[in-house]
């Protein structure tokens, strides 16, 4: 996946945020096609464990201090894809305690949530919460 400047949002801060996760996302998709995503993905499933925590609830302080009209949807989404994480997470951990190097099976998975949250909630729902925050 690349970033486009037609995923912007506009809000500077959340913007760098997305950038980063495409990076992330990207060393992912590059160890899978060279077939060491096995020893990446403990690092994936952290860095995306510490971002749903800083980022979403960055978005979610934003939309409540701005009275955002969209805020239960959006918030909505924010839980639906930490129940999603929450499993890979569960099958990371089932990898002999987190210990044992990840699978490509979980990588492929892990990869394919991100993608279509990107595809869904950044293109579509965080572009909507960008035009509120211009206005």
């Amino acid at each position: 996946m690349e970033w486009t400047e037609d995923l912007r949002v506009g809000n500077e801060t959340i913007d760098e945020q997305h950038k980063e996760l495409f990076r992330k996302i990207n060393d992912l998709v590059l160890a899978i096609n060279q077939s060491v995503c096995k020893y990446k993905i403990s690092d994936v499933i952290k860095f995306l464990d510490d971002y749903i925590v800083f980022h979403f609830g960055e978005e979610e302080q934003m939309m409540l201090a701005l009275s955002y009209p969209g805020y239960k949807a959006h918030k909505a989404q924010h839980e639906h894809f930490k129940r999603n994480f929450q499993g890979l997470k569960q099958d990371l951990s089932k990898l002999d305690g987190g210990k044992k190097p990840g699978s490509y099976d979980l990588s492929v998975r892990t990869n394919q949530i991100v993608v279509d949250w990107i595809l869904e909630h950044i293109a579509r729902v965080d572009k909507v919460l960008g035009g509120f925050l211009k206005q």
